[in-house]
């Protein structure tokens, strides 16, 4: 008796099972556009909240949470699972703190990730940010025109020789 892997031979079965896949896969992407937009409308819902420590949290599910800390004087964000015990959600092991470079790394990351999920079959809702520019610019004062072509580095190193007092 061979003890190897055996090579599969093709039937008339595997035609009907592709079909089925088929199905099944559509069915998929019909539920990822019902998802997505329960998902847009929980994240205009549900904003943060402050934790025991008094950092601002964003829950991610029921015990996992994205969480903005400090410790030894560096902002941290953290992405981590949490228990209860006693009465009281406290952090687990399973999770990741990023120091603010990393997470900008990250953040940076996200359009090829975004990418490279659509590529493998998933879908990922892209956020919308005007509320949370509005929030850190603090008025409309500095909305550009994102039509126009940027200016060159030339351009701008003459207008800032142009406007210099020094002589």
């Amino acid at each position: 008796m061979p003890s190897g892997p055996r090579k599969r031979v093709s039937s008339v079965s595997d035609d009907s099972n592709n079909e089925r896949f088929q199905q099944k896969k559509a069915k998929t992407e019909a539920s990822m556009s019902v998802s997505a937009s329960s998902a847009h409308h929980r994240r205009k819902t549900v904003g943060w909240k402050v934790d025991a420590n008094g950092d601002k949290f964003w829950e991610l599910s029921k015990m996992r949470r994205v969480t903005i800390s400090s410790f030894r004087g560096k902002t941290l964000v953290n992405i981590r699972e949490y228990y209860e015990k006693d009465g009281q959600e406290l952090p687990g092991k399973k999770g990741i703190s990023l120091p603010i470079d990393q997470f900008s790394v990250l953040v940076t990351l996200l359009p090829d990730i975004e990418i490279a999920l659509k590529e493998s079959g998933e879908f990922v809702p892209r956020p919308e940010y005007p509320e949370a520019n509005e929030k850190l610019n603090g008025d409309d004062s500095d909305v550009t025109d994102h039509g126009a072509e940027p200016e060159s580095k030339d351009s701008l190193k003459k207008n800032i020789e142009a406007t210099s007092e020094e002589d």
